[in-house]
């Protein structure tokens, strides 16, 4: 049932592959209509959000550990790995992790979800994106839509692994839609007809490869300093569609009918082969570049 809630045993390994249990571990059955846009075969999700049952704060509870989670998002087809807990990585991994650029992890005072009374606090991941760029161009945007409004926790930034895509509220996507294809006629890439649900596409033909996946303008979430800023190249930011066509991997985002509406949702094609670490004790949010350009990937991720 939809809404049933219960609870069983759950069984973890520690990085040193020793078993424990943790008795009466709370779970909901995973009905279909949580699942929704997930890829398939998805038979379920793991709670990491930030509230008193999620993974984490009931191991962090169990076993006196930090609630510190290293997620890394491996690309289609390949195993990844998430960690939690402080402990060392394998190689290059820890040293990768020693150079992260981090920001606040910040609260929205309203709920997500339609329980949307200041005070009952989003259970969501929230940075605080002052601009974006795109080649090094900033879009000209109502920076108000950057931030959460106080009042009713519309606006703002949030993370989220269950999205497929990175969303933006309707002005926003069509300024990095503009500016992206301004950007890439400048480099010789042909515009294509456009496929659903993405707004912009190219003719991959056009498109030379790189280190970092194929050509093309980067993207970068400014963060609370030009140096602290989250850049997608080609890899994160095109996505193949057909013969010859990739797009833009990026969609608009649309209202949320149950509670306030979240101007940009980074989703998480946009979070593969990044070291991502979402310290829930000291609410700080760390990310490295793109694992490309060290010439690994999450799937070589672990511990030490």
């Amino acid at each position: 049932m939809y809404s049933g809630l219960s609870v069983d045993t759950l069984r973890v390994y520690s990085t040193r592959s020793h078993l424990y249990e943790v008795k009466n571990f709370p779970f909901q059955y995973s009905d279909e209509v949580l699942r929704e846009d997930l890829a398939s075969p998805t038979a379920g999700v793991i709670g990491l959000g930030r509230t008193r049952i999620s993974l984490q704060a009931q191991l962090a509870s169990n076993f006196k550990i930090s609630q510190k989670l290293a997620l890394c998002i491996p690309s289609s087809g390949n195993a990844g790995n998430l960690i939690i807990g402080e402990v060392a990585y394998n190689k290059p991994f820890q040293n990768i992790s020693d150079s992260l650029f981090t920001t606040p992890l910040i609260r929205n005072p309203v709920s997500s979800y339609g329980n949307n009374v200041i005070g009952n606090f989003s259970v969501e991941y929230f940075i605080n994106i002052k601009s974006i760029k795109v080649g090094g161009t900033s879009l000209r945007l109502n920076n108000t839509l950057l931030s959460i409004d106080r009042k009713s926790g519309g606006g703002g930034t949030s993370i989220r692994t269950v999205r497929g895509y990175t969303s933006l509220e309707r002005s926003i996507y069509g300024a990095l839609i503009n500016e992206f294809v301004k950007a890439a006629a400048n480099k010789s890439i042909k515009r294509v007809a456009s496929v659903a649900p993405f707004g912009a596409c190219f003719d991959s033909k056009t498109i030379n490869s790189s280190k970092t996946g194929v050509d093309v303008p980067v993207i970068d979430l400014v963060l609370q300093s030009k140096t602290v800023y989250w850049r997608f190249y080609g890899s994160n930011s095109m996505v193949r569609v057909g013969n010859n066509v990739m797009c833009l991997a990026f969609v608009e985002g649309q209202p949320n009918l149950s509670g306030p509406t979240t101007s940009i949702v980074v989703g998480g094609y946009q979070m593969e082969n990044y070291l991502l670490e979402f310290n829930v004790d000291s609410s700080r949010f760390g990310f490295s570049s793109s694992l490309l350009l060290h010439g690994t990937s999450c799937s070589q991720f672990g511990a030490a």
